[in-house]
């Protein structure tokens, strides 16, 4: 009986201690991310909005023109995936300014208000 009942206490201590290293490191993260969200301005959404753009047009095309050697169908396939990679690039920086215009606009619902 002292057995198990030494098990369970080690068994509740080491649940205890997990549920601490779970909880600080949520913690933890959630300051880094909050932390990384203050620092990154106007400009750096801009970069990341240009960036992702720009490679997802970079891949599509590089995807293209390798098929396109391997297959024979220049410029075909170039062509194709060019356009896919706009596509992509377009809806990725659709969902970041949406993204940015979501958090600017909680932002503002956080302040308070002149009063009325």
């Amino acid at each position: 009986m002292a057995d198990s009942e030494d098990r369970n206490r080690e068994l509740e201590a080491f649940t205890a201690k997990v549920a601490a290293v779970q909880q600080r490191r949520t913690k933890a993260a959630t300051r880094s991310a909050a932390a990384a969200g203050a620092k990154t301005g106007q400009l750096g959404l801009g970069f990341r909005i240009s960036v992702e753009l720009l490679a997802t047009l970079a891949v599509g095309t590089g995807m293209g023109y390798v098929l396109d050697r391997w297959l024979s169908t220049s410029p075909w396939l170039t062509l194709a995936f060019f356009m896919l990679g706009a596509a992509a690039g377009m809806r990725n920086v659709i969902r970041v300014a949406t993204a940015a215009q979501k958090k600017v606009a909680d932002d503002q619902a956080a302040k308070p208000g002149p009063p009325v």
